[in-house]
């Protein structure tokens, strides 16, 4: 059985990354004040040049080797090669905190308390469906969250944004369709 670090690594090298940052995170960033931040399975760091371009000190984590290895020596950026299943967040650490297309419940807590105070969470993934058409093209049915799972996760943050809606996802085979979920909140 192929490792999640080696079918990330193959991901990476072999499927070429979006490279334009998350649109929630260009939208919102505006909403953190300039510090430290947090992007959570950096992949390739689209997110992560983004938010050291805004004047943040970003710290990049991912189990992928490869994709970590397009981040070292860059200023700003603390590249973290880490399993997500086990990364713990440092507590009132990040004015900032990113989590785009990945989904790790057991961080939920950790990312609540790894916010400073006033600190921001931006967080889009995909939503399970009804319609079997309209689900992210996701091997493993554990990684899509369930209706309004990701707005009552974050309850305990002030929620400056939260929509469920269906988006174009890139495909390499035709045009795909999923339901993402997208939150903006302040700790």
């Amino acid at each position: 059985m192929i490792s999640d670090k080696e079918k990330w690594d193959y991901r990476h090298a072999n499927n070429p990354a979006p490279t334009n940052p998350l649109e929630l995170l260009v939208q919102n960033i505006i909403f953190a004040k300039k510090g430290k931040a947090l992007d959570i399975a950096c992949g390739m760091g689209r997110n992560s040049l983004f938010m050291r371009d805004n004047g943040f000190v970003v710290d990049s984590v991912d189990i992928s080797p490869f994709a970590i290895s397009h981040l070292q020596n860059l200023p700003n950026i603390n590249p973290i090669c880490a399993n997500l299943d086990t990364f713990i967040i440092p507590k009132e650490n990040y004015d900032l905190i990113c989590n785009s297309f990945f989904l790790e419940r057991r961080l939920f807590p950790f990312i609540i308390e790894g916010l400073k105070k006033g600190g921001i969470l931006i967080f889009e993934t995909f939503v399970k469906n009804d319609d079997e058409s309209c689900n992210a093209p996701i091997s493993n049915p554990s990684h899509l969250l369930r209706k309004n799972e990701l707005l009552k996760a974050f309850l305990d943050l002030e929620i400056l944004f939260y929509e469920e809606k269906l988006t174009q996802v890139s495909n390499n085979y035709s045009p795909a369709f999923a339901i993402t979920a997208r939150l903006v909140a302040r700790a």
